[in-house]
């Protein structure tokens, strides 16, 4: 057989490896100095097409292969650009065969394999300040925050310290690689397992031309400093790229010359984006497309270096329920995993895992073991140490699996507040015994870095620390130890349960078994609009004009176990009439029905009693006396006012007595069904 007939047939051999019946229509894989590309065999022209990866590009992108057979194979490199960081699209006689897809395939690669660090103690920390004293507690982990923007010194023409990447000198901030090697070395040294906490501060004194700032970020409005990666701009995603691969690159080294660090989470509880992810008001569609994009190519970048180095999402406490009523600040951590998942799949499934925050429903309240809106649902508003074995059993089901097996959960950044008084301390410490019991419980969990050793003077007057502040001038002053540091460091050694039995009855427990539930409830009928909704009244709150109205106050309205509904709760003055007013545009004829939809409660047992009432361009369209606490659902049909801008009165009479008249509209929308 010819030589040249053996080199294809090997060849056709090693791409039909990458094809399997359950795959996409194109699987990518990455050699040293190659892509190949496979896909199932088919008549006709095949056409490869390579695409950017930041979100502003436009145009079908170039063609980078075409013709016929089940396979190609093209060089790795446009010159010093390397192709790893773009996505490809595979075309049968001029027409896409499903989304571009990702490199998935690294197998070819001489990726590092040494150990990050020892699994074996899941007792962490976050925010260490003394490594005597953590060393001390017995800590096995510990997170350490990298901030970007402190690393990166894109302005200097000529940088005092850089490094070389896809041909670009690429500037870095000596005193911040100093002070990061410094952290690490001495966690290294301490035999802590290192989770990085990969963040972007954006200053609001920060140009918007920064290619560290993404375009819908404005510096201005930032709340607290953590803010998108930039994965719009070519520019953007190009400095991204680099600082991920020169991190995974310095500090997965098998000598750990200047550290190590074991995995990053992707910047920080992302579903609560305006405060922690910052990327101004936009809907959960562009959060997800763009924090997508960020996760993928911190894979890419870190899996390309080393074969085991996890990448994950952040999650705050909050699970079904949002923190606010404003979905171009924040959605559900839900829907954040739903949609990262999807994406994935979609696009070429990658091992992105989780970061999540247990903190209990009230962050100043240690108490979670009465955390009512943490149920064994997998519908929970909130997953917290409550109902904590929600979370893998959620990450179990077959849908988000990754080659068979469960995502990883790593806890890494959650503590208990010490509440003012005499069992304030004892409450805390309580909080992380039984806390560490169900961790300890759950093999699916990794990590529990408690937040935080220290006090921090600044933290909205939160007191989570294992120890107090010092009362100095500095914000890191180390102050006395509480009761929870003995906890701490018994918790994992031969003493623990003798440590924790104090625990026992202010938890309400009689031992440590069970503390984790293996059955579930089943999900509770979910309350959501299932129509398309035109206008949100509550949502548009401050658009309403007040007329003879004493006060006007967003609510959440239902049992705490369940997701609420907005309400608005509308307080009259003590005579007359209370309107709120809106101007409202009812959409055009079309085959749907257009329906004014609300529940009318009196949200007050004590009330004597008041008069609802709605009007539409001064007509009244409904009309209802309610004794305290009876609440009656309407539907309004709007007919009539298509294709018309109309005023919607909503109208209370506290009749005799205003006392007690909680007046609430809940869920007022109009909807088309």
């Amino acid at each position: 057989m010819p030589f040249l007939t053996l080199c294809l047939l090997a060849t056709l051999v090693v791409l039909s490896n990458l094809v399997r019946a359950d795959e996409p229509p194109l699987r990518v894989a990455v050699t040293p100095d190659s892509l190949r590309f496979a896909w199932p065999p088919s008549a006709g022209k095949t056409e490869i097409r390579e695409l950017p990866l930041h979100t502003s590009a436009t145009g079908e992108g170039h063609v980078l292969w075409s013709g016929e057979g089940p396979g190609a194979t093209v060089p790795r490199f446009d010159g010093k650009r390397d192709r790893l960081f773009a996505k490809f699209e595979r075309r049968l006689d001029g027409k896409a065969l499903g989304p571009p897809q990702h490199v998935t395939d690294f197998s070819a690669l001489p990726q590092r394999k040494n150990s990050l660090g020892s699994l074996a103690n899941k007792k962490g920390i976050a925010c260490l300040l003394d490594v005597a004293d953590g060393k001390a507690l017995g800590f096995g982990q510990s997170n350490q925050n990298i901030n970007i923007g402190w690393l990166i010194d894109w302005q200097s023409v000529e940088p005092k310290l850089s490094f070389d990447f896809e041909g670009r000198k690429i500037g870095l901030r000596p005193a911040a690689v100093a002070a990061l090697d410094r952290d690490l070395q001495a966690l290294h040294a301490a035999k802590m397992r290192v989770t990085g906490i990969l963040g972007n501060t954006v200053q609001k004194t920060m140009s918007r031309t920064s290619p560290l700032v993404h375009p819908l970020t404005d510096p201005a409005t930032v709340p607290e400093g953590p803010a998108a990666f930039n994965t719009a701009t070519e520019e953007g995603v190009f400095f991204y790229r680099a600082i991920l691969h020169w991190l995974v690159d310095r500090y997965t080294r098998e000598d750990a010359k200047f550290g190590q660090i074991a995995g990053l989470v992707i910047g920080n509880e992302v579903q609560n984006h305006w405060g922690w992810y910052h990327l101004g008001a936009v809907e959960p569609e562009v959060l997800l497309r763009e924090y997508s994009v960020a996760l993928r190519i911190a894979d890419l970048a870190t899996r390309s270096v080393h074969a085991d180095f996890p990448i994950y999402l952040s999650l705050d406490h909050h699970w079904t329920l949002t923190a606010t009523t404003d979905r171009t600040h924040d959605f559900t951590g839900v829907e954040v995993l739903e949609g990262v998942n999807e994406r994935a799949r979609r696009e070429g499934d990658f091992p992105w895992n989780l970061a999540h925050h247990p903190y209990p429903q009230n962050l100043r309240q240690p108490r979670f073991w009465d955390d009512r809106s943490a149920p064994l649902r997998f519908d929970a508003p909130r997953i917290t140490f409550h109902n904590l074995e929600v979370l893998p059993a959620f990450l179990r089901q077959p849908r988000f699996l990754f080659e068979g097996k469960p995502r990883r959960i790593v806890l890494t950044e959650q503590g208990f507040d010490c509440p003012p008084g005499p069992d304030g301390e004892l409450a805390q410490a309580a909080a992380f015994a039984l806390a560490w019991k169900k961790v300890q419980a759950l093999p699916g969990i990794e990590s529990f870095l408690y937040h935080r050793h220290v006090d921090h003077p600044h933290e909205n007057g939160l007191l989570f620390g294992i120890r107090e502040h010092d009362g100095s001038a500095n914000v890191n002053g180390i102050g006395r130890a509480r009761k929870i540091w003995r906890i701490v460091q018994k918790a994992g050694t031969p003493e623990e349960d003798a440590a924790f039995a104090f625990a026992l009855p202010i938890i309400g427990r009689k031992d440590w078994s069970d503390v984790v539930a293996t059955k579930f409830d089943p999900p509770r009928a979910v309350k959501r609009e299932t129509g398309h909704v035109v206008f949100d009244f509550v949502a548009q709150r401050t658009k309403a004009q007040q007329e003879n109205v004493q006060s006007v106050q967003l609510r959440r309205i239902g049992p705490p176990d369940e997701v609420p509904e907005d309400a608005l709760q509308q307080h009259p003055k003590p005579k007359g009439r209370a309107l709120l007013t809106y101007r409202v545009a009812i959409p055009a004829a079309d085959a749907k029905r257009c329906l004014l939809t609300f529940n009318a409660l009196l949200n007050n047992p004590k009330s004597n009693g008041a008069a609802f009432a709605i009007e539409i361009d001064g007509r009244e369209v409904f009309a209802r006396q309610l004794k305290g606490a009876e609440r009656v659902p309407a539907e309004i049909e709007l007919a009539g006012f298509r294709g018309r801008e109309v005023s919607i009165a909503f109208i209370v009479d506290p009749l005799t007595d205003p006392a007690g008249d909680w007046a609430t509209w809940v869920a007022p929308r109009v909807v088309l069904r």
